[in-house]
Order: C-alpha cells, then structure tokens, then sequence
C-alpha cells in the first residue's frame, strides 16, 4: 500500500489548454437553410363559394349513366376581377364533376385563369389569336371523347359547353348537350336550338350575389 508522497496517476496526462484548441480548430456549424415560408391562404370569396355551393347542390349535369364530357371556353367568360374568380371557380367545380375537362382560349385568357384554376391549371390550352380558333380545339377534343366512348360500346357522352358560340351546335349529333352560357342574350340562336338545356350564367351569378350578406 502506497504511504502517499510519490507521483500522482494525474501526472501521467499530458494537460492540453481547450482554448488553444478553440482557435486552431474553430466550432463547425452546420448553417441552417430557412425552409418555405408557409402559403397565404386566399382570402375569403364569398361569391365564389356561393356559386360552388350551389353547383355541387343542383348538378348541371343529367342523371344519365354516361360519361361527362366538360368543354370550356375561356374566351367566352370575360368578366371583372370578382366575377372571373367566381366563374373559375365554378369551372373547377364543373371539371371536377366531369370524367373529362378540356379548357382553351387565347393565350391572354389562359394565363388570367389558370391562377384559379387549381389541378386543371395544365389542362388550359392557350391557341393563338383568330376567330374560333379555341372552339375547333375544343371541338376536336370532344370527337376524341365522343370516339372513345364509342369504341368502348358505351352511349355517346353528354357535353355541357361553356360558351355562347354557334360553332358547338353539332355535338348535338352525338348525345346529350348542355349549355352554360356566359350571358344568354349573347346566346347563338344555332346553339339555343341544338341544347338539351341551357342555364343562363350570369343569370345564377346574380341570384346567387343577390343572397349574400351586404
């Protein structure tokens, strides 16, 4: 047993200074990379989901086991800044009630929607600018639907049409057709003949702003 006295276990270590440490190698930090601020949330539309509301209510379409064909005519629904958010937003609605959606118009008109538009946003085709060169698209669009419904043995679609055009007549020939005008007093007569129903846009706006509070 040792009496004490003697060298210590202590003095077998060799003392290292930590602040000399700290400068020769200075603290690693690994920089921190804010993430995404989180999104906005859109302000309340109250016209808006009014118009949703009631178009989630009282379908436009028919009660027909075929399928839905939605065409729209984005150079057909000109409208101020509050009514174009509402009408885009019943596009929605109406696209996501359909088994397919095909939007067009000039490339003025796609690029004011498609910030409404939410998944379908890709979906609005921008054409260049002429007489019913957004209506052709739309026309051959539904061919294709019309096409395959045909091949796959089923009744031809019905299409409900956003638009006041003449030109969108003919889908009459291959089942149901459905108009959701604009404004009716713009209607084609062409148009007004062919449809199964019509119900007046603007006519729906106004009924529904007209229960909003003040």
């Amino acid at each position: 047993m040792g009496l004490g006295g003697g060298p210590s276990e202590a003095d077998d270590y060799e003392w290292i200074d930590l602040a000399v440490l700290r400068a020769r190698w200075p603290r690693r930090t690994t920089p921190v990379t804010p993430g995404p601020a989180p999104a906005a949330k859109p302000a309340p539309d109250p016209l808006a989901d009014a118009l949703c509301a009631l178009l989630t209510d009282r379908p436009l379409w028919l009660s027909l086991p075929i399928r839905r064909v939605l065409l729209v005519d984005l150079d057909n629904l000109r409208a101020g800044p509050a009514r174009w958010r509402a009408r885009m937003a019943a596009v929605v609605t109406l696209a996501r009630q359909a088994d397919t959606a095909h939007l067009a118009g000039q490339a003025g008109a796609v690029e004011r929607a498609r910030p409404h538009l939410a998944e379908f946003a890709e979906q609005a085709i921008p054409v260049a600018d002429g007489s019913d060169v957004a209506d052709y698209v739309l026309l051959e669009a539904a061919a294709a639907d019309a096409r395959a419904a045909l091949e796959a043995g089923e009744d031809g679609p019905q299409v409900l049409v956003v638009s006041n055009d003449g030109i969108f007549a003919t889908l009459a020939e291959t089942g149901p057709l459905l108009v959701l005008s604009p404004g009716v007093d713009a209607l084609s007569d062409r148009l007004d003949d062919a449809a199964t129903d019509i119900l007046d846009l603007s006519g729906i706006e106004a009924d529904v702003a007209s229960e909003l509070p003040a």
